[in-house]
């Protein structure tokens, strides 16, 4: 789907569908009707019921307040003495390892958490899982 996404946005912005003309973040634009009469487009069923599927699902997460929802990976949980500098230190490692990915340390009494990253679906959250667990073998998913 992203990749679907990625390849028609330059698309978009040459039609003038730019983000300064849309006013409802909800809307959805059929590319093709705004194409030439002149250009033919041959695509397959099978990705025009994809795409509606897709939308179709993210109306119902929508819908069902699952829109929210958010993924995150847990590399640090610990009450230890010396857990808040450890924390610090997981943080730290972490950012130069993973630099521009979000990284938050909190403390619920008497836990220190370091989460990371943002994922809208549980399955994005665990492809990230898999390179984060190699530098934090203890990682594991949270949910938002």
């Amino acid at each position: 789907m992203k990749k679907i996404l990625t390849l028609l946005l330059p698309l978009f912005l040459s039609l003038g569908l730019g983000a300064q003309q849309v006013k409802d973040s909800t809307a959805v634009y059929d590319v093709f009707d705004k194409l030439s009469e002149n250009l033919t487009v041959n695509q397959s069923p099978q990705i025009k019921a994809a795409l509606a599927a897709h939308i179709d699902r993210n109306a119902r997460r929508a819908a069902s307040g699952l829109a929210d929802q958010t993924f995150r990976i847990r590399i640090f949980f610990d009450s230890g003495q010396s857990a808040r500098a450890a924390s610090e230190a997981a943080a730290s490692r972490f950012r130069s390892l993973h630099p521009g990915v979000p990284v938050t340390r909190s403390f619920s009494d008497p836990f220190f958490k370091v989460t990371v990253g943002n994922y809208a679906t549980k399955a994005d959250a665990a492809n990230a899982l898999k390179g984060i667990q190699q530098e934090f073998p203890t990682a594991f998913i949270v949910r938002n």
